[in-house]
């Protein structure tokens, strides 16, 4: 009988090459199916590597199944499904291939056995992400991709000295398992993991690469990407303890920006940090509640990120912008996204009865546990700043009262898609059991007991009623329009001002050397040219009986020294 080993992420990357040829009507139903059939292959099989082979000696495992990797496969599977529903709602066939060939390259990534394999599978979802930002209809989505590609190109480079200098090692170095942070490789990889998850100095690419995607290419973004970094730290280097500190500071910049923007895109993808950030903190815990606490959130973390891109995709989409400062009276034109856009809001605000919940509970038990009292403060203080940031701003701003306008909603797939998501995370955090079924650590927890409810619900409605009576006495700061200071301004600013004139120094620097080198052959050539002009007449020269004297005593001594020789 045969039996199908295919690794599941490669469904998704053939679904890609039969996009290039579907109809518009098809490719939605091709790449919900695509995931789908994903699905089944990889629940399917029993754990274990199933298909290994050796290529110039080195071990290469195209299939490797187990409790981790089946958590974040599911999950990305299941919002490739969201996604391929709003995907019938544009017209776009190279963002469709896109999304495709990037959720193939992080799922294949989840289920590979060894680092080479795992390295070529990043780069293309790396790629795969900047084409999807280069398809973008957005302004500017140009330089981001551009922007973007550099970003891949330094993780890449990473990604190759760590392989390089593990399989130095021998061949058994290539396994996919944990790695030495001591070492080059290990150091390598550990730093181009670091850009993936988007970890300070290098989150400023997730937030401008959600920025300027499409509205659909934005949520592929939040699923797709840092993800597939946190996986990656679970399995090569837990209980690494710089990993703690890490996290925290990713916490505190997410939150910081995601308080201050007025591109609600940007101030999500912040938010995205920063509950990235958590999940990193707990790995470098390392304990196995901890470790299931970052398992748990990550994958709650999908599906809420992932509704609130949707929903601010189908406002952009509708409307045309999605500033925080431009979206006054939202509910009167688009009821029904205001509605789910305040549902993701609590969803990534870790509301009780959403998925986030469920996780973050067990991430503060965890953390209490190793009596970490700053790291449990800066975890709990995450949730109570995104429920202002990404739900009470814009819903205070978007139910403002307006002038009287037509309705204009979001076209039904959009809607649908999101709707999916949101469902996913009310149906995770009220019966948050199947989802502890499915961590790698068995896991008896209560997160509904009083004990733990109680805090959450102070801390979010504590910061909500400061937020609402400091916007009612005016106090809270007003939403602007602009853009704020990042790291990246060095190198889109001075960095780039900086490049472009030594890159004008030295083309000119070049181009005086190219007109020298032209007028001294110029010479040389002229010199050249009457040499032998005057050899060709000899007696016109005032010279002639000395260049004829010397030019027969060069004859004699030559015949001389001929004749002795």
């Amino acid at each position: 009988m045969l039996s199908i080993t295919l690794n599941p992420g490669f469904v998704c990357i053939i679904a890609a090459l039969l996009a290039l040829g579907t109809p518009r009507g098809l490719r939605a139903p091709l790449m919900a199916g695509a995931a789908l059939l994903a699905l089944w292959l990889m629940l399917d099989r029993e754990f274990g590597a199933a298909t290994a082979a050796a290529q110039m000696g080195l071990p290469v495992v195209l299939l490797s199944l187990d409790a981790l990797n089946r958590i974040f496969g599911i999950a990305m599977l299941i919002a490739l499904i969201a996604i391929s529903i709003c995907s019938g709602a544009r017209r776009s066939r190279s963002e469709d291939v896109a999304i495709l060939l990037m959720a193939g390259g992080a799922v294949s990534a989840l289920f590979v056995g060894d680092l080479i394999s795992f390295v070529a599978a990043t780069a293309l979802a790396g790629l795969a992400m900047a084409w999807l930002v280069f398809s973008s209809p957005v302004e500017n989505a140009a330089r981001s991709g551009v922007r973007l590609l550099i970003w891949q190109g330094v993780e890449g480079l990473l990604f190759l000295v760590g392989v390089a200098f593990q399989l130095s090692a021998g061949a058994e170095s290539s396994i996919f398992a944990r790695l030495d942070i001591a070492t080059i490789g290990g150091a390598s990889i550990f730093t181009a993991l670091m850009i993936r998850v988007g970890a300070p100095f290098a989150h400023v690419w997730l937030k401008d690469a959600s920025a300027h995607a499409s509205p659909v290419g934005a949520g592929a973004v939040s699923v797709f990407s840092s993800m597939l970094g946190v996986y990656a730290l679970a399995r090569l280097f837990p209980a690494e303890p710089i990993l703690a500190p890490i996290g925290l500071a990713m916490g505190v910049i997410g939150v910081a920006y995601a308080m201050a923007e007025d591109d609600l895109r940007r101030a999500a993808a912040s938010g995205l940090t920063a509950q990235t950030g958590v999940c990193v903190a707990l790995i470098g815990v390392g304990s196995p509640l901890a470790m299931a606490a970052a398992e748990g959130h990550a994958f709650a973390l999908i599906f809420a990120f992932l509704a609130m891109q949707l929903v601010l995709g189908a406002v952009l989409g509708r409307t045309g912008h999605v500033k925080q400062s431009e979206i006054e009276g939202l509910v009167r034109v688009m009821p029904i996204s205001s509605l789910l856009l305040i549902a993701s809001g609590l969803a990534v605000a870790a509301a009780p009865g959403f998925a986030l919940y469920a996780t973050t509970v067990i991430a503060l038990e965890a953390t209490a546990q190793w009596e970490l009292e700053w790291a449990w403060i800066l975890m709990a203080s995450v949730s109570p700043a995104l429920l202002v940031a990404l739900m009470l701003r814009p819903a205070m701003t978007a139910f403002r009262s307006a002038l009287p306008a037509p309705i204009k909603e979001a076209p039904f797939p959009m809607l649908l898609g999101a709707a999916l998501a949101v469902f996913f995370c009310l149906a995770v955090g009220l019966a948050p059991a199947w989802l502890y079924g499915l961590l790698p650590t068995e896991l008896a927890f209560e997160p509904y007991a009083i004990d733990r409810m109680a805090p959450q619900l102070e801390l979010l409605g504590a910061a909500g009623v400061i937020y609402v009576v400091l916007r009612a006495l005016r106090l809270a700061p007003q939403p602007r329009a602009g853009g704020l200071l990042d790291v990246d301004a060095f190198y889109r600013g001075p960095a780039a001002g900086a490049g472009r004139w030594v890159g004008v120094v030295l083309l000119r620097l070049y181009g005086a050397w190219q007109a020298l080198l032209g007028r001294v052959a110029s010479q040389l050539a002229r010199a050249a040219g009457r040499w032998s002009r005057n050899c060709d007449r000899p007696y016109r020269v005032r010279a002639a009986g000395v260049v004829q004297l010397a030019a027969l005593a060069v004859l004699v001594a030559v015949a001389m020294f001929w004749r002795v020789s």
